[in-house]
């Protein structure tokens, strides 16, 4: 798994990931990288089933997760099944490809 990071403003110290032109909370432009744990804990999830041209599979599951580090992000479930409270730990990868070329999002999986 890739090492992940998120973004820290300067200003008012919010912490999001992935990292956006102006923070979302006081709209400061500053930002310090973050090095993020990667164990995250799923907070709620949706089955997609009308996945975009490209995916070829039936469904995949989308949850939202907090962090460790106390922030919240979405991304794609690697499980069989999805239970809310779970522990997972998180890494960008690929998610898709478009145009030959890979798309990088992040990808939860449960702690082994």
């Amino acid at each position: 798994m890739s090492e992940l990071v998120a973004f820290k403003c300067q200003k008012c110290g919010h912490v999001m990931y992935p990292k956006h032109q102006r923070c979302l909370n006081c709209r400061g432009r500053e930002f310090a990288a973050l090095p993020v744990s990667g164990e995250c804990t799923l907070l709620t999830f949706s089955e997609v089933r009308n996945l975009p041209w490209g995916i070829d599979e039936r469904a995949r599951i989308l949850g939202v997760v907090e962090f460790a580090e106390g922030f919240r992000a979405m991304g794609w479930v690697q499980a069989a099944e999805a239970e809310v409270g779970m522990k997972l730990e998180a890494a960008q990868e690929p998610v898709r490809t478009i145009r030959g070329e890979q798309v990088r999002g992040l990808v939860l999986r449960p702690v082994s």
